[in-house]
């Protein structure tokens, strides 16, 4: 107790700069769930093109099969020497099977066009369908005896003619070619349209949304370890500050000392202490003799000084546990733990010359009996320093005891 307060104590922490870093740190984490939903959205989407695109594979693959077995149908009605009913039984059978597949393979063109493919896609579609088209059409067989031939590509609708490459057969022959060139073009668009689009140099949109994520997560990470940093400093600068102002309360600001406030909140502690421990508690009163003739004749400023002098020098003679204490004017108060009266007298002796100008002090010594409240022994020593007072000053008074310590007085 007692220590000098540091001549500029810490202030409370703003909060501006908390408010500053909490704001940037929610703006990357609503950044990230941005990014989030963004990559979320267009994986979505990706995966839709993934479908379609594999729709468009398989119809292209699809239609490659149906073209070698429509082809193969064309060759084995051209077999020379084969008697014509037993072609035409066999070609019928054929055909049948390759029509129902043919059937299966428009309806899947069918839904395909309602998809959302890209316009290369839909163009190859479009040809590779009239590829069919044609090539089916240029199947002939040979009439049944039973049956009229079947209308060949009233399925398919009118086709537009195909002009067949350069090296090549007939209009089959390049039927076929513009059925299998189709096919791989619906492949490579397939292909395409599965590709992720590139969103920033060279980086799809996937990643960039990725990276920003990630990014936005790391920084909202360290501004958070930066926040709560500042959080934990703020609160060690708002303790310290709560400590400086409880102790500032605590102290009498003319000589550095413990005042009335710091008696009344250390003195129970200790009672209760020497209560737990059984260990004698002694409290003593200090009143400088003729205090007023002496701030009289020195003024106010050496009044000051006289009392600054008086408490520096005393702390210096007390126990780390000893609470010297600025009652009130030229009064002063001493908490002795682990002290019975005799000791104190013999404490107060040492203290006596070392105030300056001859300046002398009467005291009044109590010591606790480990019933009574604080007030009431407060309130023994100070009926003993009266006592001290009445028999002549620059004396101690111990409450309870009929024979005194005088000592000769001095004059101030």
């Amino acid at each position: 107790m007692g220590n000098l307060i540091p001549a500029d104590p810490p202030r409370l922490p703003g909060i501006g700069r908390l408010m500053a870093v909490g704001g940037a740190a929610l703006f990357m984490v609503g950044l990230a769930i941005a990014a989030s939903v963004f990559e979320l959205q267009h994986d979505r989407e990706a995966q839709h093109q993934n479908q379609d695109a594999l729709a468009l594979s398989q119809l292209a693959f699809d239609a490659q099969s149906l073209a070698s077995r429509l082809r193969a149908v064309q060759e084995l009605a051209a077999q020379p020497g084969a008697r014509a009913s037993m072609v035409g039984s066999q070609l019928r059978e054929v055909l049948r099977a390759v029509d129902i597949d043919r059937a299966e393979w428009e309806r899947r063109v069918a839904d395909a066009q309602s998809r959302n493919f890209a316009p290369d896609a839909r163009a190859q579609l479009s040809k590779l369908d009239s590829a069919m088209g044609v090539l089916r059409g240029a199947v002939e067989l040979p009439p049944a005896a039973d049956a009229p031939a079947p209308a060949v590509g009233a399925a398919m609708g009118a086709t537009p003619a195909l002009t067949p490459p350069a090296g090549t057969g007939g209009p089959s022959d390049a039927a076929y070619l513009a059925a299998v060139e189709a096919a791989q073009g619906a492949l490579r668009a397939a292909v395409q349209a599965s590709s992720d689009r590139a969103a920033l140099y060279g980086y799809t949109a996937s990643q960039v949304a990725a990276g920003v994520v990630a990014a936005a997560g790391a920084v909202a990470l360290l501004l958070g370890a930066i926040l709560a940093a500042l959080v934990n400093r703020a609160r060690h600068e708002s303790r310290v500050a709560i400590g400086v102002m409880g102790q500032l309360l605590r102290t009498d600001p003319l000589t550095g000392i413990a005042n009335r406030r710091g008696l009344d909140e250390n003195l129970p502690v200790e009672m209760a202490r020497g209560k737990r421990s059984g260990m004698t508690l002694t409290v003593a009163m200090l009143d400088l003799d003729f205090f007023k003739r002496y701030n009289s004749r020195r003024g106010h400023a050496g009044g000051d000084s006289l009392l600054r002098t008086a408490a520096q020098a005393w702390r210096k003679q007390l126990r780390p546990t000893d609470t010297l204490v600025r009652y009130g004017g030229e009064e002063f108060t001493l908490v002795l733990p682990s002290c019975d009266a005799d000791q104190a007298c013999q404490l107060i002796d040492r203290l006596r010359p070392l105030l300056p100008d001859g300046q002398t002090f009467s005291a009044g010594v109590a010591t606790w009996d480990f019933n009574e409240p604080a007030e009431a022994l407060l309130r023994r020593a100070d009926e003993a320093l009266l006592n001290a007072k009445k028999q002549g000053r620059n004396r101690t008074v111990v409450a309870g005891r009929e024979s005194q310590i005088s000592l000769a007085l001095s004059a101030g």
